[in-house]
């Protein structure tokens, strides 16, 4: 099992701002930008999933103070997540192809569920980590939900103004139509 700093969850919560600062360095600093943008998609994938995924399906499982929810009740909540989840992963998946971030880049996608929301992806991933938190009915896990939201809103606000200098009027206009980042009716 692991010992130390690595089974504190503030641990994998500044593990997962270290992704996100990383991230915008290369947003805000042109030449780090160009030099991302070379690399093979990958290993922008796998940066991805290291800093953005892994600290969320982690935390679930060290040890922490837990729900005293039967085991039932936390399998059919964490299944709700699931298939939401899922759902909306697929959606974004028919629309963007099998694998998104290995997909050249092309014109805006503004059809099918990016008809609704901005972001399903980061939507997906939230829907994820907070099903994982709940089947494992992990009190600090959950908690750390709403940090990964922070993360994803700051990330999705520079995103926006990266897709706003490549898209231009087309991502203005989008933007006015489709009101929500990715939470439908919230944000």
């Amino acid at each position: 099992m692991l010992s130390g700093f690595w089974d504190r969850p503030l641990f994998w919560v500044g593990f997962f701002f270290v992704g996100l600062v990383i991230t915008l360095i290369v947003y805000r600093l042109p030449a780090a930008k160009e030099k991302s943008l070379r690399m093979p998609k990958i290993v922008q994938r796998l940066f991805a999933l290291t800093f953005y995924l892994l600290p969320s399906f982690v935390l679930p499982l060290l040890p922490q103070p837990r729900l005293r929810w039967p085991l039932v009740a936390a399998v059919g909540v964490a299944l709700s997540f699931f298939i939401v989840a899922v759902e909306v992963r697929a959606r974004a998946h028919r629309v963007l192809g099998a694998h998104p971030a290995l997909r050249a880049k092309s014109n805006l996608v503004t059809t099918g569920i990016y008809s609704h929301v901005r972001h399903p992806m980061y939507l997906s991933n939230l829907l994820l980590t907070a099903g994982w938190g709940f089947l494992f009915r992990g009190i600090h896990a959950l908690f750390c939900v709403p940090a990964w939201a922070l993360g994803y809103a700051v990330l999705l606000l520079f995103e926006e103004k990266g897709l706003e200098e490549e898209y231009g009027d087309e991502y203005r206009e989008y933007r006015r139509k489709v009101r929500y980042r990715f939470l439908p009716y919230l944000w």
